[in-house]
């Protein structure tokens, strides 16, 4: 045996936490390797599942040439960081941050009044944008027969008729109205899928009967059509999310990689100019690991109690340099409460860090503005009911969730779901303004995207796989820090495994 292995069974345990497979021949080679961690971590993180001895040759052929070019490419050079003789330019959006402002009392008229002051805003949007001339709903039993109208409401129910038509009960203010997309119009029935229950939608259509209208359009809030907004100076944003501190699957060795690779270690003068400019770093929650969380989360930590984690959690913290303006949001896990919108984390639990100057914790949802770019930072929960109510959304395209997000106009797109939220008497979840970025994380997997002049951005997680994401197939992305130029909105991705692997992203969505 090599190194620290004394049985197959190590191996077997440490590939079951990656979910992926190893045969007897592949574990003996394995067993053969003093790097064998390092190894399957990456053949994970490149998505294979069922790892063959011809994967794993080709794998550690790769790994050592790789370690030559390595030695001879990164030479040791003094860091100068452009970004510390810079000042930093930013403002948090106080308006749009809810911390310390929270005084719902829960009750019905507080729900009322949220979902009027939501219709108001979504459809003000609609009718600033859109071609439309809508008319109010209770004027529609006015209107003849076939007659061409445009209303605007809120989605109350969405069903399939006995015929396969889709149908949707709309209402505002005053008044309700079915829509109706027929069966045969299935480029329509195409763009009803992405429709869900407490929408703001514009409808173009037919009048129909007493309270009907045959869709023939529908309409979102949406963004404007519009390019990047780029600035002057090369100057970069980067984004970590959900570490999960205190918990026994945190890349921890990984993440002190990151914390070297922030402070210029051991890296190229090429690497030490790119990193030096870095001014701005968002953390985008589930921060620590938390307490109680899930059932038997107890069995799966390694600090047990939330001090203790946020105490770690600082330790790393406070190894960035402090030139780099940090801003934290909390996730689910954090000691905040659940529901949305989420106060920032309290001094309480990171009382270092509060007294630094360079540190800020926010709310989630809430808006940064940094070099005059608007920042919209949001852990991300109201994705998963996103995800689960619309059928050609996915876990591993979260951009693609974030889009519809965006379309939306709105970060609490169906209530009654999974993600609970709280009535406060303003309304922090209505996208408000029109970001340049959106920082999101919670579904443990990267993606990237440009939708409209706004780039979009999840930097996956530092947690390995759990069991429940093992349960339902998902394979997350960790590990990754991607960086973004604010001159030219182009991505860099670094990879902490074994050797600091740096990619420029080629090619983002562009809808």
């Amino acid at each position: 045996m090599v190194g620290e292995i004394t049985e197959a069974k190590d191996v077997l345990n440490f590939a079951e936490r990656l979910g992926v497979v190893l045969n007897k021949d592949s574990t003996q080679l394995l067993l053969n390797n003093s790097d064998w961690k390092n190894i399957l971590e990456e053949l994970a993180n490149e998505g294979n599942f069922f790892i063959t001895t011809d994967i794993l040759e080709k794998k550690i052929n790769r790994t050592k040439l790789s370690s030559v070019v390595t030695e001879v490419e990164v030479k040791k050079a003094s860091f100068i960081a452009q970004a510390k003789d810079r000042a930093p330019n930013f403002r948090v959006m106080e308006e749009y941050d809810v911390t310390g402002k929270s005084n719902s009392s829960g009750k019905v008229d507080d729900f009322l009044k949220l979902f009027r002051n939501k219709y108001e805003l979504l459809s003000g949007m609609l009718k600033n944008r859109h071609n439309l001339n809508p008319i109010p709903l209770k004027t529609l039993s006015s209107v003849s027969d076939k007659e061409k109208v445009d209303v605007i409401g809120m989605v109350s129910k969405k069903w399939i008729t006995k015929k396969g038509h889709t149908a949707f009960e709309l209402e505002d203010l005053e008044h309700k109205c079915i829509a109706l997309v027929m069966e045969k119009e299935k480029e329509l029935i195409d763009k009803a899928q992405r429709v869900i229950e407490d929408n703001v939608i514009g409808v173009k259509g037919t009048k129909w009967g007493k309270d009907f209208i045959i869709v023939k359009e529908f309409y979102w809030p949406d963004l404007p059509i519009k390019a990047s907004k780029l600035i002057n100076e090369e100057v970069y944003s980067g984004c970590i999310s959900d570490l999960h501190v205190g918990s026994n699957l945190f890349y921890e060795d990984q993440f002190k990689k990151l914390l070297d690779y922030l402070n210029g270690k051991n890296l190229t003068k090429k690497q030490q100019e790119r990193v030096g400019k870095i001014q701005y770093l968002f953390v985008v929650g589930d921060n620590v690991a938390g307490i109680g969380v899930y059932p038997n989360q107890f069995d799966e930590l390694i600090i047990k109690d939330v001090y203790g984690q946020y105490e770690k959690f600082e330790e790393l913290m406070l190894q960035i340099p402090e030139y780099i303006q940090v801003f934290v949001c909390p996730g689910q896990h954090d000691a905040v409460r659940r529901a949305e919108p989420q106060p920032g984390i309290d001094k309480e639990f990171v009382p270092r860090l509060s007294k630094l100057r360079n540190f800020h914790f926010i709310a989630s949802p809430s808006w940064v503005e940094t070099e005059g770019l608007k920042n919209l930072v949001y852990y991300g929960p109201s994705v998963h009911d996103l995800i689960s109510s619309v059928s050609f959304l996915s876990m591993t395209k979260p951009e693609e969730a974030m889009i519809e997000l965006l379309k939306k106009r709105d970060l609490m797109p169906k209530y009654g779901g999974k993600n609970p939220y709280v009535p406060e008497d303003k309304d922090y979840m209505v996208i408000k303004e029109e970001p340049d970025i959106v920082w999101f994380g919670d579904v443990h997997h990267k993606g990237y995207a440009t939708y409209r002049g706004t780039t979009i951005i999840n930097s996956g997680c530092w947690e390995g796989q759990t069991d429940f994401q093992k349960k339902i197939g998902h394979i997350p992305t960790v590990c990754s820090f991607p960086i973004l130029n604010l001159k030219d909105r182009m991505i860099n991705e670094i990879h902490f495994s074994k050797e600091t692997v740096e990619r420029k992203i080629e090619g983002n969505i562009q809808q």
